[in-house]
């Protein structure tokens, strides 16, 4: 029931959709669907077909949850930090090393390197199937991504919105 409620919740605010995810995905997924009942007066996907018919209260819920940007941000942030604690707690019980991350990773870029190679070299004829490749490099580019900000930390807008949460200069 909370994903058919969050898929039509982002339908209304694309804008939350990259603060929904990971371990905490659930409290950031119970801030948005609060947000839009209480918005709406209505509950669970009631809430989002009022969002979804009626402009005015599609404005009202992505005002409510601009203003409550921080809180959901900082849920995303706890993630990012507890997988990162998490990394170093095993490379500290395994010598330096996190095997399993490590194969992920490699096994993300390699994914990544031969499905570019077959959509580029093996004849496949449009149609449902070239439309699956297509998606699925999509999301190995999203994990590639994850992996390299994970390891390398984000952009320097995010460090500056992260002090801001933070209350700490520079994003230190």
């Amino acid at each position: 029931m909370i994903p058919a409620i969050i898929s039509g919740l982002l339908t209304a605010a694309p804008a939350i959709a990259r603060l929904i995810g990971g371990d905490k995905a659930g409290k950031a997924a119970d801030a948005v669907v609060g947000i839009a009942e209480e918005v709406t007066g209505k509950k669970g996907l009631d809430a989002v077909k009022a969002i979804q018919a009626d402009p005015q209260l599609a404005l009202d819920f992505e005002k409510a949850v601009m203003e409550r940007e921080v809180e959901i941000t900082r849920l995303a942030l706890e993630d990012i930090q507890n997988a990162r604690n998490r990394d170093v707690e095993v490379r500290k019980i395994s010598g330096g090393s996190n095997r399993r991350a490590d194969i992920l990773a490699i096994g993300a870029m390699v994914g990544l390197i031969a499905l570019i190679y077959t959509l580029l070299y093996v004849d496949i004829p449009a149609g449902p199937a070239r439309d699956v490749l297509l998606m699925l490099s999509g999301a190995l580019v999203a994990i590639v991504k994850d992996v390299y900000q994970f390891e390398f930390g984000s952009s320097r807008g995010s460090k500056e919105k992260d002090s801001k949460i933070t209350g700490e200069p520079n994003g230190k």
